[in-house]
């Protein structure tokens, strides 16, 4: 469980990627080398999986895009592995609605258009709802 100090480290984490061990020792109150165990204790337990670089895709000539999809149920795991390996595909998640999966696809504009085509064409894939985004707002 969670405690109110492992809330606020990763509310720090997600609002700066990459804090100093400092940083986290002002924001909480603990010192340098109790905010190192903390961060090692919120690993070693697969809270905090990793780290990640934020980019500003637009920037840099690229988009992201979320695929809402619907799955057949025959050869559904088979569909999935499709999907997974496809390149550019940056996270698949089952979720709740009128759609069976959400696949985000981030990479070159023009690309993740083609990449949108082809998992279209995975066989398994019943129907796909492409949301290309166009700009973040916060």
């Amino acid at each position: 469980m969670l405690d109110s100090t492992d809330l606020k480290v990763i509310q720090l984490l997600l609002k700066n990627g990459c804090p100093s061990l400092s940083e986290i020792g002002e924001h909480t109150g603990m010192s340098v080398q109790a905010a190192r165990k903390r961060l090692q204790k919120l690993k070693r337990n697969g809270i905090i999986l990793g780290s990640a670089v934020s980019l500003n895709e637009r920037r840099i000539g690229w988009e992201r895009a979320i695929l809402a999809l619907n799955i057949s149920r025959n050869n559904y795991l088979k569909t999935v592995e499709a999907i997974k390996s496809t390149p550019l595909v940056n996270s698949v998640y089952t979720i709740t609605g009128p759609y069976s999966l959400a696949v985000e696809v981030l990479g070159p504009v023009g690309i993740v258009k083609e990449v949108t085509k082809h998992i279209g064409k995975i066989k398994g894939v019943n129907e796909l709802c492409p949301l290309t985004f166009v700009e973040k707002i916060k």
